[in-house]
């Protein structure tokens, strides 16, 4: 349940000024001069080219919010709809939109009151967020067709606003308001700026379970040496190693005489790839994400609806173009989806070596506790990971190149970027499941060997991630009803239990 913020958002009087002062030109445009602008004295898309008398405008913003309302399927996660209302009314305060400071206002009432409109997540084709923020219109305007969450109960806007004590209840949009909230990807990127913090978690998160995973294996640590990663110069590859020498500050277990434990005799020289090369492969990941960061930090800020008014030595200009268009958030997205894909890839095949004998250096067959053949151990819990992946890689598949032109073919280039969402939100779920059982199955490992690794000590931070998993979930000596303790162990990664246990180690 949401639970009101002690933080508060307000229009501050200088952006009222702003705001306030292309409004007074708008109102001009629309009752002296009678100027054909898009949006405002004209249709919408294809009926561009009809006009649309001043009378008309209260009527024509209401049924412009009933036809765009339309989107379909599951309800986007609440914070991602918070954080599209504050960046929606972000863009509008910039005075750029020609909306009134009033409507700004009443989408901060919204959030500072936990009043959290209900958005579908299918319709939009990312050149602009047409359909979404209708739905967030009608609950704006307190129609009874418009649907949020309010205490935790679900029903109709205009229900919410009576509980909430809101007034006025109804509230008609004026002239130009109705595409000014629908113009712009910012319900896109909303949503990937949620997917960026998560990424970057997961990202750290990757870190952590490669770590446990190279006590499991007792690893070679000379590939996380800090001049090898200098050698190359890429940050996110140096941020990794140390993240991985940090946690291991202090393992005996990945040592030669750790090693010689369970009967190797010759130098490891070096290991996989998967875990030799992790800090340049987790590191290119990294950087990826710091990319994205530096379009999101010019996104936020950006004005991105059509059309756009702008002030000069001449007074004022309404000028049509294309900031709406979401290419540069569907790119990102797809980038991230690609990205995330591989580091699926790179957590399975390091938890897949501890189940193979030829490749976990002493450990039993799928990490058995007990008789082997009478137990089958963990191969069917290491095979989500495998399921997983082959979903995640036909989900990274780009959105981007998707266009398929619509409605009259006035929009004959789409971004696509809202597909990208949703599939983006599926493969960090997906990531979140693949990590869970990298960690599973080497806190299993770990179990199996310790005896016979007695005496050494593991490092100061896999040891803290082994034990909260081990409170939460036992070792498995003999073949049990194993779901439930990868269900646990997911929940720990979801919930970033086992991220924040390590947090203090990690850069």
């Amino acid at each position: 349940m949401y639970r009101r913020s002690l933080l508060q958002a307000a229009l501050s009087p200088r952006a009222i000024e702003t705001v306030q002062e292309t409004r007074r030109q708008v109102e001009k445009w629309l009752t002296k001069e009678r100027r054909v602008i898009y949006g405002i004295t004209t249709g919408l898309g294809k009926l561009k080219d009809f006009f649309v008398e001043e009378r008309d405008q209260a009527i024509f913003q209401q049924r412009i919010l009933y036809s765009h309302a339309v989107g379909i399927g599951p309800y986007f996660p609440d914070d991602v709809v918070r954080l599209a209302m504050l960046l929606r009314a972000n863009v509008l305060s910039r005075g750029h939109s020609g909306v009134r400071p009033e409507l700004i206002k009443r989408i901060l009432t919204f959030l500072n009151r936990g009043i959290i409109p209900l958005i579908p997540q299918i319709g939009s084709l990312g050149v602009g967020d047409l359909q979404p923020m209708a739905h967030l219109g009608l609950c704006l305007v307190g129609a009874p067709e418009g649907r949020v969450r309010f205490q935790g109960e679900e029903g109709s806007a205009e229900q919410a606003l009576q509980k909430a004590g809101i007034s006025p209840v109804r509230f008609p949009l004026a002239a130009r308001e109705a595409l000014a909230l629908m113009s712009g990807s910012t319900m896109v990127l909303a949503n990937v700026i949620y997917a960026y913090y998560k990424a970057k978690r997961l990202s750290r998160l990757a870190d952590v379970a490669l770590a446990l995973n190279m006590e499991a294996i007792r690893g070679e640590m000379n590939a996380f040496d800090e001049r090898i990663q200098l050698a190359r110069g890429i940050p996110g590859q140096i941020e990794t190693a140390r993240n991985v020498r940090e946690l291991l500050k202090g393992s005996e277990w990945v040592t030669e005489e750790g090693r010689r434990r369970l009967g190797e005799t010759n130098p490891r020289v070096q290991d996989a790839v998967s875990f030799r090369a992790s800090p340049q492969l987790h590191g290119a990941v990294k950087d990826v994400l710091h990319y994205v960061g530096t379009v999101l930090s010019r996104e936020i800020n950006a004005s991105t609806d059509n059309p756009l008014f702008f002030s000069g030595e001449s007074g004022y200009e309404s000028l049509s173009g294309g900031n709406f268009h979401g290419a540069i958030l569907a790119y990102t997205l797809d980038f991230i989806d690609i990205v995330l894909t591989d580091l699926a890839v790179l957590s399975e095949r390091r938890s897949a070596r501890l189940l193979d004998p030829a490749t976990s250096y002493g450990l039993p067959a799928n990490l058995v506790g007990g008789a082997v053949g009478l137990n089958t151990g963990f191969a069917q819990v290491q095979a989500n990971a495998v399921a997983l992946v082959g979903e995640m890689r036909s989900l990274a598949t780009p959105a981007s190149i998707g266009s398929i032109p619509a409605k009259g073919n006035q929009e004959d280039h789409n971004s696509m970027a809202m597909g990208a969402v949703r599939k983006t939100i599926q493969i960090i779920e997906h990531l979140q499941k693949v990590l869970a059982i990298e960690l599973l199955c080497a806190a299993q490992a770990i179990d199996l060997i310790k005896e016979k690794m007695s005496g050494l000590s593991m490092g100061n931070g896999t040891a803290r991630v082994y034990q909260l998993i081990r409170r939460h979930v036992p070792p498995m000596w003999e073949d049990a009803y194993v779901k439930a303790d990868l269900e646990k162990t997911i929940r720990l990664v979801e919930d970033e239990t086992i991220l924040r246990e390590v947090k203090h180690l990690l850069t």
